[in-house]
């Protein structure tokens, strides 16, 4: 008897329980005699994991809710069929696991800025944590990340409150310099009363005054 296996699957072939073989894209005679031979069929193409809403605590922030994405397909067929009754359950809750064990050491700051650096360390330990069930992991890929609604407002008054002291301290160092100007331009007058009648004349001269000059009694 011949059986024909499409790309992106795998036959797993057994009799009496025991595998015979692992079949992949082509067509072939199967092994054994067909009444003591069990076939099935393996889907070993990519898929995608949507883990969403998950609720962590960070070091300084609790209820951090984090959704990831994880791109996953079944790497041994036979581990995959054998080893655990639910597989893409179990990859569910390793993600889980990684996401609040990465979240737990961190900052909700680091938690937003370091999302990207985050597919590294979040996919070595989903990938070794369920590779016994034949699961090969190619990525975990934080998507969102929402802090509570108390926090993001505020942060928003926090920046708010930064800028109007940046703002504040603006004015003050404009004003400061002001008055050091004033203070340097009356100290020149009074060393040098000389300079005070100069003044006067270049201010009448550009508003367009006649300057009369009278010499001292």
């Amino acid at each position: 008897m011949r059986r024909t296996v499409e790309q992106g699957e795998r036959l797993v072939v057994r009799r009496d329980g025991r595998v015979l073989a692992v079949l992949g894209p082509g067509r072939h005679r199967l092994p054994g005699r067909a009444w003591r031979r069990r076939v099935q069929r393996v889907d070993v193409r990519e898929r995608l994991l949507l883990v969403s809403g998950q609720e962590v605590s960070t070091v300084d922030v609790p209820g951090v809710k984090v959704s990831l994405v994880v791109r996953w397909q079944v790497a041994d067929p036979v581990a995959w069929l054998d080893v655990s009754a639910e597989p893409v359950e179990e990859l569910r809750v390793q993600v889980q696991l990684a996401l609040r064990d990465w979240a737990g050491t961190r900052g909700v700051d680091e938690v937003v800025a370091e999302r990207g650096a985050a597919t590294a360390e979040l996919t070595a330990t989903v990938a070794a944590a369920t590779a016994a069930t034949g699961t090969g992991v190619t990525s975990v890929t934080v998507r969102d990340v929402v802090v509570p609604v108390e926090l993001r407002r505020a942060a928003l008054a926090l920046a708010a409150a930064r800028a109007e002291g940046l703002a504040e301290l603006e004015r003050a160092r404009a004003e400061t310099a002001a008055l050091r100007s004033r203070a340097n331009g009356a100290r020149l007058l009074s060393e040098h009363p000389a300079l005070l009648h100069l003044r006067a004349i270049e201010t009448a001269a550009e508003r367009g005054g006649t300057v009369v000059l009278k010499p001292p009694s």
